[in-house]
């Protein structure tokens, strides 16, 4: 999991806010797959009105250094903006493995609202070891595994507004991204340290080599 409070700065924040609040919101009950449906009581941007929103904000999440290094995307799909207002929520559910005939590994959910100005809308995720509640600053991006079960608890005072979508990775396996994040962390410290030498060539060298034997 990755949580980037300062993804956003403020006035990038009140620029976007500005052309979604101007924009309907249709019913998102049209989006979700399979027993989800059910399940799910929220509003999203109207996607006739949304294409240059949502692209910018694509564009922001694929040039940030952070998530390249976490996430690795290849690709973003089925990104849209969405608003819980009081009373709605969406309960427990895994989000599809495949959108748009693309694979889904990550899923990441940006934060457009203030978590002063609304009461509940925790994003809660099930884990082995327990329950995660998100409900971060404005601004923040939070990225996990798709497979997880999770559910946005209801909104009690206020609305909340979000940008959903999910990341297809340029390596599938988790595991491979966190020994390719590691290696990576190494290099950084270790050139920090004593500057670009051979020796930092061939961790580069090493880094580059599992890439192409991991990538799909």
């Amino acid at each position: 999991m990755l949580l980037i409070d300062d993804f956003l700065d403020d006035d990038q924040c009140a620029r976007l806010r500005q052309r979604i609040l101007n924009a309907p919101f249709v019913s998102g009950a049209s989006t979700a797959g399979g027993m989800a449906a059910n399940v799910k009581k929220n509003l999203q941007l109207d996607e006739r009105k949304a294409g240059k929103v949502v692209d910018e904000i694509k564009s922001l999440i694929l040039a940030h250094p952070g998530v390249d290094l976490f996430a690795m995307p290849e690709k973003l799909v089925g990104v849209i903006v969405n608003r819980y207002d009081e009373g709605m929520e969406y309960g427990n559910h895994s989000d599809s493995p495949i959108m748009e005939g693309v694979r889904c590994d990550l899923s990441f959910t940006l934060f457009l609202e203030d978590h002063s100005n609304y009461d509940g809308g925790e994003l809660v995720l099930e884990q082995e070891h327990g329950l995660i509640k998100v409900k971060p600053k404005i601004g923040s991006i939070f990225v996990y595994s798709t497979g997880l079960t999770h559910r946005v608890a209801k909104v009690t005072r206020g609305s909340r507004l979000a940008c959903v979508g999910w990341i297809k990775s340029r390596i599938r396996d988790e595991g491979r991204r966190k020994v390719l994040r590691d290696l990576n962390a190494v290099l950084g410290a270790y050139m920090e340290k004593n500057g670009h030498d051979a020796v930092a060539d061939l961790q580069l060298k090493i880094i580059g080599d599992l890439i192409r034997m991991w990538h799909e």
